[in-house]
Parts: C-alpha cells; structure tokens; sequence
C-alpha cells in the first residue's frame, strides 16, 4: 500500500485531500537565521511558504529527475542542461560563462566560472574546452544511451 502524500486537515478523507499532489515540509528556525527570515518576509511583503518555495527551487538542483544523460554532479549536470541542444553548439568561453551566470550558477563569479564549472564538465566527456571554444555535446535521452549501450555489449 502506498504512503497517502499532502497534509490532510481535519474531516478531510483521503479521496477529497486537496493538498494530495503537495509535499508537505516543516521546518523551525531559531537565532539569527529566524530573524533574517522574518526581515525577509516583512521586507518582500511575501509568505513564509513562498520564500521556502523560492529557496527550495534555488537550491534543488533541477536535473536529478532529467530525461538526459548527464554529469552525476547535480550543479554540473544543470550547467550542462543551461549548456547543451538538441544539436552540438559550439560557443565562445566568454558566452559559455555568460550563459553560466546566468542560468545556473547564478551566484558564482564569473572569473572562476571555467575553474569550477567548465573544466570539471570536461571530465564528463559532455563538453570539450580548446581554443577559446567550447564544444558541447548534443542532448541524449538516457532511453536511447541506455539501447545504444545494450546493443555495444552484445
């Protein structure tokens, strides 16, 4: 059987559990992390619930679920994904650290973005570094890198 998701309130059945495709998650924030919260909040005028919402998406990286073969770090696996097509591209440095910054290391600096960033993606075999260029391997589904791989072993 299993495990009813969301957060029932009281009288509510689990067929008319509204917050059913919800995940509930809690949290208490004591000392100076209470206080910037509470700052951030009364500041933005938003909820509680926004700001972990926001918080969670930023710091979650967004590929570990990918339909993609990529890197097994997750924030070079987004780098990847802020990198890669359905075609092979093949960019300056100074766009790829541009597009880096912006997209998914966005509190990075970018003089550090090829130490951290792009050389370490070059270790996966997804993106190559020469020559002021960077070339970046085309989007693979895992299905068909998973076939292709079935088919080289026999």
């Amino acid at each position: 059987m299993s495990q009813a998701r969301g957060s029932r309130l009281p009288g509510d059945s689990e067929s008319n559990d509204r917050h059913r495709d919800e995940e509930r998650a809690e949290a208490r924030l004591s000392g100076e992390l209470a206080a910037r919260f509470t700052d951030y909040i009364d500041a933005h005028g938003l909820t509680k619930s926004d700001v972990v919402r926001e918080a969670l998406d930023e710091f979650l990286p967004a590929s570990e679920r990918s339909q993609y073969v990529l890197p097994r770090d997750p924030g070079l696996a987004d780098a990847y994904l802020a990198l890669a097509g359905e075609e092979k591209r093949v960019l300056s440095v100074d766009q790829a650290e541009n597009i880096l910054c912006r997209e998914s290391h966005p509190n990075t600096p970018k003089e550090v973005i090829r130490d951290e960033v792009l050389d370490p993606l070059k270790d996966s075999g997804l993106v190559s570094v020469h020559n002021g260029q960077v070339g970046v391997h085309p989007l693979t589904e895992r299905e068909e890198y998973a076939i292709e791989g079935e088919l080289t072993d026999e």
